[in-house]
């Protein structure tokens, strides 16, 4: 017994070991917020590197409408739409219980996050992710997957992954989930140190981030969002809002990165005899893109402090894989320009004022109307409707307690979108199930029954709902659409091509590029094209 038991031993490390073909690392990155027309073979640092050798989809987009950071990191990892994944938003209204919702909360479990009475876990995400492959087929391997923020970190990362840490904005320190471990790594908790600002990483950063004014318009622009100052030198470390600070700046990238360096050092990724994977999402872009839009001085700086941070990446995994890992990049969504910068350069369509609409005078608008429209007594129309990144919920018991059926309430409330000029449409999910064309199907990927809203409006081309300063994006417009798209690293080859790809080609091609057995119902395909002629 106790020789077979070392034979089965025996083959199952066989088993598990990396074959000569298979890279040492798996690494899976995402920019936050990232434009494809804001990377450049000219950038001197490591996203300029990729650029120059990597495989670029120069026309990559999102297959889905509803264009936020939770579902824009899930289809990376699990190569399906949003609709097949469970996560189809940031938020959501619960349909049972009426109740709001964060994409990867778990309530009712014990999953805290360290130092939090928060519940974070994958729970919510109901298929395999990339990683999860991996651990299926080589459960000795690795998995580790950082970010700013938790639901970039915990989408990329998956159900099994060792090691899942982000940057927690109220406590001012990175963390993770008991859901993956009960205390932080040692090197984690000293880089957090007591206090982050005073012994930990952040004790080095500036208490001011100085930049230069930018190359495409002045530093001080309308529209910019005035919470940490419109100019240089924008408050980063003092005071009592130094987390926040942090947090708005490019310096929370820098921390991301450290700490990716150093899970790569202590964990020995890519240096064990097996295959191992690293997710990282770097946050800074969406933060500061945010504040001050994609085309401003303190987002051209941030790029150049990330740009240079991805060449400090790079270099570790060359000499740490010896040169043996491959890589895809991408971002979970653009973003839109200020609309006060897009009527400078004469490039506004939307057809309501100068393009900004105060989302919560928007909000104000379309519960009065409907309590017009549907005779509802005082305070009722907030119960009846619910908004969130997801649309909008209509409260079933609410309705019938006011004797209102929810399919009239939705054929009532979809009349007064059609009446605002700002709308191009408020989608029904019947209309969305039944019709055909690009949109129809934008949205259908991003359909969950039980969770998208009963009408998920669509805004008319640059019309910005959002913020009175700053900007977002949501949309199912390209500009919210077109994110970049490389493969990169051993076995893959130099080159470009303007062929339609999408973010859910990722996990699929990386992969099959790994040797391992992928799914047969994703949604993403192979791209078999950036493979080297030998593959």
């Amino acid at each position: 017994k106790g020789l077979i038991a070392l034979l089965l031993l025996f083959f199952a490390v066989i088993c598990m070991a990396r074959s000569p073909d298979q890279p040492r690392l798996v690494v899976l990155l995402s920019i936050d917020q990232m434009r494809p027309d804001r990377l450049s073979s000219n950038l001197p640092g490591g996203l300029g590197r990729l650029v120059r050798e990597g495989y670029v989809f120069e026309n990559a987009t999102l297959d889905h409408a509803l264009t936020n950071t939770c579902p824009g990191h899930v289809v990376m990892s699990t190569g399906r739409n949003p609709a097949n994944t469970g996560i189809a938003s940031n938020s959501y209204i619960d349909h049972a219980t009426g109740k709001e919702r964060y994409c990867v909360d778990d309530p009712g479990s014990d999953h805290v996050v360290l130092f939090s009475y928060e519940t974070r876990s994958p729970r919510a995400i109901t298929k395999s992710t990339l990683a999860d492959w991996l651990k299926s087929a080589s459960p000795d391997s690795r998995v580790y997957a950082v970010s700013g923020k938790d639901r970039a970190a915990i989408t990329m990362g998956g159900h099994r992954a060792d090691g899942v840490f982000w940057f927690h904005q109220s406590l001012g320190r990175f963390t993770t989930s008991s859901y993956y471990m009960k205390a932080l790594p040692d090197y984690i908790e000293t880089m957090n140190g007591d206090d982050f600002f005073s012994d930990g990483f952040g004790a080095e950063v500036p208490a001011r981030w100085e930049h230069a004014a930018g190359s495409h318009r002045p530093d001080d622009f309308v529209g910019e969002g005035t919470m940490h100052l419109r100019v240089s030198g924008h408050p980063l470390n003092t005071g009592a809002g130094k987390a926040n600070q942090f947090y708005f700046s490019p310096y929370l990238d820098l921390a991301t990165g450290e700490l990716v360096r150093r899970i790569l050092v202590e964990e020995e990724l890519g240096k064990r005899g097996v295959t191992d994977f690293l997710a990282v999402s770097f946050s800074a872009t969406d933060l500061i893109g945010h504040l001050y839009g994609p085309f401003s001085a303190e987002s051209e700086d941030g790029l150049a402090h990330l740009d240079a941070e991805m060449g400090r990446l790079l270099d570790l995994l060359d000499d740490q894989t010896e040169g043996n890992y491959i890589l895809a990049l991408s971002a979970d969504h653009g973003v839109q320009p200020l609309p006060e910068w897009q009527r400078e350069q004469n490039d506004m369509k939307c057809p309501v004022g100068n393009g900004r609409i105060d989302v919560s005078e928007a909000g104000r608008s379309l519960y009065a109307r409907a309590i017009a429209a549907l005779k509802l007594p005082p305070g009722k129309a907030r119960e009846l409707i619910g908004l969130s990144a997801a649309g909008l919920t209509i409260n079933a018991k609410t309705a019938a307690e006011l004797g209102l059926d929810v399919d009239d309430v939705v054929s009532k409330i979809e009349k007064i979108y059609e009446l605002d000029p700002a709308f191009v449409s408020a989608w029904t999910q019947a209309e969305i199930l039944s019709q055909d064309g690009k949109f129809a199907r934008l949205y259908r990927n991003s359909m969950i029954p039980d969770i998208t809203g009963h009408i998920m409006p669509q805004a008319h081309e640059d019309c910005l709902v959002w913020r009175p300063e700053g900007t977002t994006h949501g949309s199912p417009w390209l500009y919210d659409r077109a994110v970049p798209l490389i493969f990169f690293g051993k076995g893959i080859r130099s080159g470009r091509s303007d062929s339609g790809a999408h973010s859910i080609d990722m996990a699929p091609t990386l992969g099959t590029k790994a040797g391992l057995v992928i799914p047969g119902d994703l949604d993403g395909r192979v791209r078999k094209e950036a493979f080297e002629a030998r593959d």
